[in-house]
C-alpha cells in the first residue's frame, strides 16, 4: 500500500478519462483494448512451403483483434506484437513447425525460443472449444502481457490474467505437443514467485505517481521515487529479473523529464546504479541538479 495518500477513486481518475480514451481510439466498437501486429519470418522454410504459410501472420492477427480479451471496462487500448520465426519439422501425416517467437507489449518483451504445433495450410484459428497447440502459445503470451499492462492500474491488478496463463500452461503440460511449455513454466513460476511480486507491486506506485503528476506534483514525485527504490530492491534481490532490467529501457526518459529542474539528485543516483550503461546520462542530469 502507498505510504503517501492521494485518493484512488479509480472509476473516476482512471475509469472515465481512459475509457474517453478508448472511445475514442477506435471508430468502431472496442473489442477487449488489445491490438495486435503479427509478423512471420519464413526464411528457414524450404521454398515450396512458404506459400503455405504466408497468410499465417494475418489469421493470428485476425484471431487476437477478434476476441474480447479484458473484462474491465477501464484499461486504455494498447498494441501487442508478435514475431514467429518459423521453421518446418513435417512429419507423414500432418505440417508441423518449429519457431521461435518474440511476443512484446508497450514496456515488456518476451523472447521463447523452444515452440512446436501443427498448423496446415487451410487452417484457421478461432477460439473453438478444445485444446489447439498454436492458440494455447498464442493466448499465454497474451495473458502474460495483459498481466503485465494491468499491473499498472493497481497493486497486483493483473493477477487474474497470469492465473489464466497458468491454466494454459498446466492443459499444454499434458498435451502432446509439451515442447518449450517446461521452459514456460519456469516463467509462469517467476512471475508467482515474491521477487516477481515485488516488482509488480513497484508498477502500482511509478504508474500511480505519473498519473497524479499534473494534480499532485510534489506526492507524485514522491509515488515514484518510491518505485525506484523498491526497483533497486528488486534487482538487489535478482539481478536477472529481466523484466525489471526492460522497466528501466521503457521508463528511464520519463523519469529524467520528471525529475529534470526539481534538484533532486536522488531518483538520478539510482538509475546510475541499476543501469550503469547509460551512466553518461545520469552524471549529466546530477551534475545538473547539482549546480
Amino acid at each position: 500500500m502507498p505510504s503517501i495518500f492521494l485518493p484512488r477513486i479509480k472509476c473516476c481518475v482512471i475509469g472515465l478519462t481512459l475509457v474517453f480514451a478508448a472511445a475514442t481510439a477506435f471508430a468502431t466498437p472496442d473489442k477487449g483494448v488489445v491490438r495486435a501486429k503479427v509478423t512471420t519470418i519464413l526464411d528457414k522454410l524450404p521454398d515450396e512451403f512458404k506459400p503455405r504459410m504466408a497468410d499465417f501472420a494475418g489469421k493470428v492477427e485476425k484471431y487476437i483483434n477478434a476476441k474480447s480479451w479484458i473484462e474491465e471496462d477501464y484499461v486504455m487500448p494498447f498494441t501487442i506484437g508478435f514475431q514467429f520465426f518459423l521453421e518446418y519439422r513435417p512429419t507423414s501425416t500432418e505440417d508441423r513447425y518449429q519457431c521461435s517467437l518474440i511476443a512484446s507489449g508497450p514496456d515488456l518483451q518476451y523472447f521463447d525460443k523452444r515452440a512446436i504445433f501443427p498448423f496446415q495450410q487451410s487452417e484457421f484459428i478461432t477460439d473453438s472449444p478444445g485444446y489447439v497447440p498454436v492458440r494455447a502459445l498464442i493466448d499465454f503470451y497474451i495473458y502474460l502481457l495483459i498481466g503485465n499492462e494491468l499491473d499498472k492500474y493497481g497493486a497486483l491488478e493483473g493477477t487474474k490474467y497470469f492465473e489464466k496463463a497458468r491454466a494454459i500452461l498446466q492443459e499444454a503440460k499434458f498435451s502432446q505437443f509439451i515442447y518449450g511449455w517446461d521452459y514456460r513454466e519456469d516463467t509462469i513460476l517467476a512471475i508467482f514467485g515474491e521477487n516477481y511480486k515485488k516488482f509488480r507491486e513497484l508498477k502500482d506506485y511509478y504508474f500511480y505517481g505519473m498519473s497524479a503528476l499534473a494534480e499532485e506534483p510534489g506526492p507524485a514525485r514522491d509515488y515514484i521515487k518510491q518505485s525506484l527504490e523498491r526497483l533497486e530492491v528488486v534487482l538487489r534481490e535478482n539481478k536477472d529479473n529481466l523484466a525489471a532490467k526492460q522497466f528501466i529501457d521503457a521508463h528511464y526518459s520519463e523519469v529524467i523529464d520528471v525529475f529534470k529542474g526539481s534538484k533532486d539528485t536522488h531518483p538520478f543516483q539510482i538509475l546510475l546504479r541499476l543501469d550503469p550503461e547509460r551512466k553518461h546520462i545520469y552524471e549529466e542530469q546530477i551534475a545538473a541538479e547539482t549546480n
